[in-house]
C-alpha cells in the first residue's frame, strides 16, 4: 500500500539527507545535508487518482502510470524554486516524482498555452511510459497520440519536445547538484 503523497515525499526527502520545513501555503523549504548552501524553496503537488477510460492511451500506448495535476498559478511571493509533481505508479507499487524548476515548468506551458498569462488554474496530464519516459499528455487527441507516441525505430516524435518530461523523472539531484557527487 502506497503511504500519503506528502509521506512518502517526507520521507524521501529525509533519505535524501535534507531537512525541511512546511509553510502553511504548502510550500516547503529544503535545506542541503551540510547546511551551507540557502534553502530552496519547493512545491508538492500531488496527483489526482486518473481514470484510465478518460485519460489512459486510445491507441494501446503501453503506460506505466498516469498523473493528472490540477493547481493554481502561484502569484506571490515567495515563488517556489521547483514544482515536484507526485504521482503514484502502481505497477510499480510506488510514489514518482517530477522535480522541475518554476522556470523551465512555466515555459513549457506557455508554450502550449499561449494564452498563459490569463490561466488561473493549470491542469496537466503526464503519462510514465514503460520505458521511463515522461510526457504531457493533456488535452491530446487520438491522432496526437497516434503520430507523437508511438515508438518508432528512432524513437518518438514527441522526444526532446516541450512535452518530453524525462529529464526531470526522479531526477533529485537537480536540487543541488552537490546531490550526485
Amino acid at each position: 500500500m502506497i503511504k500519503s503523497f506528502k509521506e512518502e515525499f517526507e520521507k524521501k526527502i529525509i533519505e535524501l539527507g535534507f531537512s525541511y520545513s512546511r509553510a502553511q501555503d504548502g510550500l516547503y523549504y529544503l535545506c542541503d545535508k551540510n547546511g551551507i548552501n540557502h534553502p530552496i524553496i519547493v512545491l508538492l503537488i500531488e496527483s489526482q487518482v486518473p481514470n484510465n477510460q478518460k485519460y489512459g492511451s486510445k491507441n494501446r500506448n503501453d503506460i506505466q502510470a498516469i498523473g493528472i495535476f490540477i493547481f493554481k498559478r502561484i502569484k506571490h511571493e515567495p515563488q517556489p524554486d521547483f514544482f515536484i509533481f507526485s504521482f503514484s505508479n502502481l505497477v510499480k507499487e510506488r510514489s514518482e516524482y517530477l522535480q522541475i524548476p518554476t522556470e523551465e515548468l512555466e515555459w513549457k506551458i506557455i508554450k502550449r498555452n499561449l494564452d498563459f498569462k490569463h490561466v488561473k488554474r493549470i491542469k496537466i496530464v503526464l503519462w510514465l511510459m514503460n520505458d521511463g519516459s515522461i510526457y504531457n499528455t493533456t488535452g491530446i487527441s487520438i491522432e496526437g497520440e497516434w503520430y507523437l507516441l508511438s515508438k518508432g525505430i528512432n524513437g518518438r516524435m514527441v522526444d526532446k519536445t516541450d512535452m518530453d518530461y524525462t529529464k526531470f523523472f526522479n531526477n533529485w539531484p537537480i536540487l543541488w547538484p552537490s546531490l550526485s557527487q
